[in-house]
This record gives C-alpha cells, sequence and structure tokens, in this order.
C-alpha cells in the first residue's frame, strides 16, 4: 500500500484503525523524523518512553534476531508498544522485508507498532517497493516542503496559538526558514514564544529582532558545551548568553533541540553526523562521537525529564528562571541527572 505527500501527512496524523506498520521516506531528514514523532503519538499517545524502542542499522546489524525480538515483546508496564527502525543500509532492507513477508503471510504477529524511517528512496529501491506491494505495511511517501506548504504550516500553527502575524511579516519569516522540517519548526517555536502575549500583530520588523537575536549565540554554546561535558565551558556561554539579554525558555528550547540530535544520534547509531540536525561537521565529529559515549537512552531520558520540569518551573510567576537554566545546563555538563 501507498500513500504519498498531503495524504502521507494525514495518514500520519490519523492513521487508519487497522494500520500497524509504516515505513515513511523522503528526501528532507527532518519531514521524516517528525511525521514519524506525529505517527508514534497517534499510535501510543502518552506512552511510557520505556514502551518505545528506537534501533538503527548497526542494531540490526550485531543482532538480526533483535528487531522480530522486539516487534513480538510484549511490554512488561502495561499499554501499547512501539518500533522505530531508521534505517539506511541495503543489509537492513533485507532484514526488514523478511519480516514484513512473514507477517504478510501470518508466519509472525507483531504485538508492537512499528515505523521504519528511510531517506530519500527512487521508484526501484527494494525497500520501498516491498512496502508498496505489502498487504501488512505502508509506503508513505513525503515531499520537502515548498512556499505554500511552509506557509500552511506557519499559518496553522500560529493561529491555533492565537498569534496574529501582518502578510509582509509572514512572508519575511517563511523565507527564513531552513528547508528542514524540524529546523523550521524549532525557528517556528521561537517566533511563537516571542509573540505570546505581545498585544499586536507580529510585524516585519519583528522578524528582523528575531533573526539578528539568533543573537547571542551562547544559547547554542552552552547546550553544545554541556552535552560534551565541558561545564566550565557550559557555564561561561549561559552566563554571556544571559548577560546579553538572552531568554531563558528560548535557551532551554535549544538545549531541547540540540538534545533531539543526540537522542537521534544515539537511536540510528550514526556513523557519521551528516545526516544529523543540524548536521555535525567533519571535524567536529570525532568530539561529538565521543560525546555520545556518555547518552545511553536511559540518560537521554532523564534529561528531557529535567528539561520539561525547568521549563515548567520557568513559567511559573515568579520562578527564577535564570537560575534555573543555569541549574539545568550544570546538571547536563557533569550527568547530574
Amino acid at each position: 500500500m501507498k500513500q504519498a505527500g498531503p495524504r502521507a501527512l494525514a495518514f500520519c496524523e490519523s492513521p487508519p484503525a487497522k494500520a500497524r506498520i509504516a515505513l515513511i521516506f523522503g528526501s528532507d531528514p527532518g519531514l521524516v523524523s517528525t511525521s514519524a514523532d506525529a505517527l508514534q503519538k497517534a499510535w501510543v499517545p502518552g506512552t511510557d518512553q520505556l514502551n518505545i524502542v528506537k534501533l538503527g542499522d548497526d542494531d540490526l546489524r550485531r543482532d538480526p534476531q533483535l528487531l522480530a525480538d522486539e516487534l513480538v515483546a510484549r511490554s512488561l508496564l502495561g499499554g501499547d508498544r512501539l518500533v522505530r527502525v531508521r534505517t539506511e543500509k541495503d543489509a537492513s532492507y533485507k532484514l526488514i522485508l523478511e519480516i514484513l513477508g512473514d507477517v504478510d503471510k501470518g508466519s509472525l504477529t507483531p504485538e508492537a507498532f512499528w515505523i521504519i524511517e528511510g531517506g530519500e528512496l527512487n521508484k526501484s529501491n527494494k525497500l520501498r517497493v516491498g512496502f508498496e506491494d505489502s498487504q501488512s505495511g505502508t509506503a508513505l511517501q513525503l515531499y520537502a516542503d515548498d512556499q505554500a506548504s511552509v506557509g500552511e504550516m506557519v499559518n496553522k500553527r500560529l493561529a491555533a496559538a492565537g498569534v496574529a502575524i501582518e502578510p509582509e511579516a509572514l512572508s519575511a519569516f517563511i523565507s527564513e526558514l531552513p528547508g528542514d522540517r524540524r529546523l523550521a519548526l524549532s525557528e517556528l517555536e521561537k517566533l511563537e514564544l516571542y509573540a505570546v502575549g505581545l498585544g499586536r500583530p507580529v510585524v516585519p520588523q519583528d522578524v528582523a529582532l528575531l533573526a539578528s537575536a539568533e543573537q547571542p549565540r551562547g544559547a547554542d554554546d552552552a547546550a553544545d558545551a554541556a552535552i560534551a561535558g565541558d561545564a566550565a565551558g557550559a557555564t561561561l556561554s549561559v552566563n554571556r548568553y544571559l548577560d546579553a539579554g538572552g531568554n531563558a525558555i528560548s535557551a532551554l528550547r535549544t538545549l531541547h533541540f540540540r538534545l533531539l540530535r543526540v537522542s537521534d544520534a544515539v537511536a540510528s547509531g550514526a556513523g557519521t553526523g551528516a545526516r544529523l540536525r543540524p548536521p555535525i561537521f567533519d571535524k567536529e565529529w570525532p568530539a561529538f562521537s565521543r560525546a555520545l559515549r556518555d547518552w545511553p537512552a536511559p540518560v537521554i531520558h532523564r534529561a528531557f525529564t529535567r528539561l520539561y520540569e525547568a521549563e515548567k518551573a520557568c513559567k511559573q510567576a515568579g520562578g527564577p528562571s535564570d537560575s534555573i537554566l543555569r541549574q539545568l545546563i550544570h546538571r547536563v555538563a557533569t550527568r547530574a541527572l
């Protein structure tokens, strides 16, 4: 079975009742990832993260039986389970298609929902063809965002938040967005945070202010240093950021986005940083790769929990936001989670 474009996106938001297996692929890895997030939420809303299993090509290479075992395993905690596989290697394609064939034949009955995330797969790609021909799985082809789809996404998000924006400001904002859906959503979050409670529509000057305000890069530097375990560098950067007038919640969102990149790298067993968003360049990869050793899945899960707690505390009336941010950055840098 196959769905493409808007129908594929609609499938991820509201999947058919009987659907349990989907291959999501396209040229924009950020769009593939966020669509997989949406499908995960639709299939297993509110599920404990311990019921979400993420596997990559290296996991399948080390233990070819692991995927089938995870698909048929039942949750010890109760509730639905979901298995997400990110793949880009032919050896993994073969294994995935063998399991899919067993499901089609009825010789394997998965207990868990199953999402496979792929890259840009041409029409003759075996993984794509296998899912398009499958009775059990669905191939969801996503097209990279164009100006119209980006505009629709921004309008929908801002309207839901009660944010008004002038047409000229909207055009200026859209023109500045990156081509990666996850990065674009990150920028949209910043605009939404800025505009909520503004008391007037967003104007072009606001967009220009936000663009220049990728301002103190200290938020990015603090997050990167903390993830790398450089406590001194993280403290210096977050202090510079706050002294320059940086917003604590914006910095927490930046840290959240950087941790998502770490989570993606760990889940996929990334052997390169080029496919991560933002990408890790060759000269930065050795240090980032070493830092990943400090970030097994349970530690990442605890970091996200602390992050959500910190943002909630910052939003409470009178909350000492700067202190909360400094404390969290230090905890991440020292792995005191």
